[in-house]
């Protein structure tokens, strides 16, 4: 039901979650993809604020004025996905958290039983959305839920090509699309903290990979 995908995406403050919880510089992604992605684009996406007001009113137009019960499986942090939880009671949908080791969630995931699933994904530090997408909104893999057979053709249109406006193109429409029908919510961005002597020249990546190589010693 696209109203209560649309009611969940404006119970939660992502952003609160971000600066209070995540910290250490966390964001809230405009887009379903990390932002230096290729073919990230996040003008193209419908964005949707934090408006507990709206959520209810969309469950009541859903036909769940009271709310409504489900689950939620999680295998992040538990004190994330207890805010998550807290966010969503706040409007009615009463989410009991069952709290996973990551292949238990993911199994679980596979065989379509996670009402609601909270994950993560680190793109194998590709920075290119083909690197994300079809993982989580197309082609068939176990978190992709959304079986959507217009995201499927351009999901594929973007990844059977080298030509960067052919891809562009195509991956700001499912963009649209994904985001339209509110399938898959960003909470946030992750934060990697590295610690090393002062003494050390050392630079960090976006990418999460450590380039030891180019560091030296002061």
């Amino acid at each position: 039901n696209v109203l209560v995908r649309r009611a969940i995406w404006h119970a939660i403050d992502r952003q609160t979650i971000a600066t209070s919880l995540v910290q250490g510089g966390s964001r809230v992604p405009t887009a379903p993809c990390y932002p230096s992605q290729f073919g990230c684009d996040a003008d193209a996406a419908v964005t949707y604020n934090y408006d507990p007001a709206r959520a209810r009113a969309l469950l009541a137009e859903a036909g769940f004025p009271n709310g409504f019960e489900t689950e939620m499986v999680s295998y992040i942090l538990p004190q994330w996905g207890s805010s998550v939880q807290a966010y969503l009671q706040a409007v009615g949908i009463r989410a009991r958290l069952s709290q996973m080791q990551v292949a238990a969630a993911t199994a679980r995931a596979w065989e379509g039983r996670n009402p609601l699933d909270l994950g993560s994904w680190g793109s194998y530090s590709i920075n290119d959305v083909s690197a994300i997408f079809p993982v989580m909104l197309g082609g068939g893999g176990g978190s992709d839920y959304t079986r959507d057979p217009e995201i499927d053709r351009l999901l594929l249109e973007g990844g059977s090509t080298v030509d960067e406006n052919v891809r562009r193109a195509a991956y700001s429409a499912a963009i649209r699309r994904s985001t339209e029908q509110a399938y898959w919510l960003p909470l946030h961005t992750y934060v990697t903290t590295y610690g090393y002597t002062k003494q050390l020249n050392f630079q960090t990546w976006r990418d999460e990979l450590p380039r030891f190589f180019m560091s030296s010693w002061k």
